[in-house]
């Protein structure tokens, strides 16, 4: 299928639903045992017409990398969108660059679609100089787009001074339950800045399917009480989302949520009124406590 893009005001232009590969190769460090299942499931996600996948270095300590570099040698790059992510203690000028040249080399690729901040820059490192590596690597055609991910507004702020091209993206946990961007203003800054929200952990590892509100929907709509969900966040300004899944089925299941819109006012109820909702993620909370000084 083609997955709907969203385009936004620079010009930059993402798919409403992309792969996460978290724990795809390994956690914080590699684990081979999966191998072959894993790149399945990335083939298959290209195959049903997906191009975002999502990745890290710090997934399975840069192994996810190298799974979806073996994907990629039969697949036409051109036609994929990759993103990865350097780690908060790499931030310093020469140590980014250095990640990116390893992502690249695992990747087998010679550019990364979107690179992102994973975090803000440890204590002792200048953004500044996290910014201006960002800023060589883009000029020397090493990665198209830059973006960050888990950022308070400050935080966000203060990126932006400090580069020569567009943040295009904040990724960040958001889901039906959890509503800490929303609650600090993150999402409305970024949608009135024309930053894409890229949503992480939109289905809460499960914990959706005992919802009576989406049930109620799901039966209304002839949907899953997934499809519900991915469907509630991508009907937003400016956001999208990258689940991870190994399992066709799930992939499936979750594919099913595109190419329809929910209505206006059931769009509210869940926005408003949808139960247990968590104004700090229980999983990567924002630091507002060291936030940037000003």
């Amino acid at each position: 299928m083609n997955i709907p893009t969203k385009k936004f005001i620079n010009g930059f232009e993402l798919p409403v639903y992309g792969l996460g590969t978290w724990q795809m190769g390994g956690r914080w460090e590699a684990d081979y045992s999966n191998d072959e299942i894993e790149k399945i499931a990335i083939q298959t996600a290209i195959d049903k017409g997906i191009i975002h996948i999502d990745t890290a270095e710090s997934y399975g300590d840069g192994h996810s990398e190298e799974l979806i570099g073996e994907v990629l040698k039969s697949n036409d790059r051109k036609k994929l969108f990759i993103s990865s992510k350097v780690s908060a203690n790499n931030q310093g000028y020469d140590e980014l660059i250095k990640s990116c040249n390893d992502s690249l080399k695992r990747l087998g690729t010679d550019y990364i679609d979107l690179y992102m901040l994973h975090r803000y820059p440890l204590p002792g490192t200048p953004i500044e100089e996290t910014m201006r590596a960002m800023n060589y690597l883009v000029s020397k055609g090493k990665v198209r787009n830059i973006g960050v991910c888990n950022m308070s507004i400050n935080r966000l702020k203060e990126v932006q001074k400090h580069t020569e091209y567009p943040i295009v993206c904040n990724q960040v946990h958001y889901s039906l339950v959890c509503r800490e961007i929303v609650d600090k203003g993150v999402l409305e800054y970024c949608q009135d800045n024309g930053i894409a929200i890229v949503a992480w952990g939109p289905l809460q590892k499960g914990e959706l399917e005992e919802s009576d509100m989406l049930k109620e929907l799901a039966g209304k709509y002839n949907k899953t009480q997934y499809q519900i969900a991915i469907n509630w966040l991508i009907s937003q300004k400016n956001v999208v989302t990258i689940p991870k899944t190994t399992h066709t089925e799930h992939l499936d299941e979750n594919l099913g949520a595109l190419g329809w819109t929910l209505e206006e006012g059931d769009i509210k109820i869940l926005t408003e009124k949808f139960p247990g909702q968590k104004l700090v993620s229980e999983r990567v909370p924002l630091d507002y406590e060291a936030d940037v000084e000003v």
